[in-house]
């Protein structure tokens, strides 16, 4: 799945967003995702929000992992200590791998990888 804001998004266009991604959960295959954050910075800071706290709060069994693309270094640092964070204070569910990039190409590539590889209590590979 390959998720582009343009940084005009609003709410409830990331609210529809996450209720899409929410959709495609449950089809219970497994999925990476790779999101094109270059814009975020041009996002209200509510939609940031929304953003950070779904991935914090996710269940999300089938993601095989996500690679996010952003544009500056501090952006990627932000980035990281947040899902450093979320993986810390919820040792409960299972973590996710997670790969900050610096380009689409990077972030693809990165996406296969997972993709191809199994994983525990899984037969065979992970479905593409």
């Amino acid at each position: 799945m390959i998720i582009t804001l343009s940084g005009n998004e609003n709410q409830q266009d990331i609210l529809d967003f996450l209720e899409h991604l929410e959709q495609y959960k449950s089809r219970d295959e497994d999925f990476c995702f790779v999101m094109d954050l270059r814009e975020m910075h041009r996002l209200p800071q509510e939609a940031r929000n929304q953003l950070v706290t779904w991935l914090m709060e996710a269940d999300i069994h089938q993601l095989a992992g996500t690679a996010v693309v952003v544009s500056s270094p501090l952006m990627k640092l932000y980035l990281s200590s947040i899902i450093w964070m979320a993986k810390s204070l919820d040792r409960k569910k299972r973590g996710f791998k997670h790969k900050t990039a610096r380009s689409l190409s990077e972030a693809y590539e990165w996406s296969r990888s997972r993709l191809n590889k199994s994983r525990a209590g899984r037969t065979g590979k992970l479905k593409g």
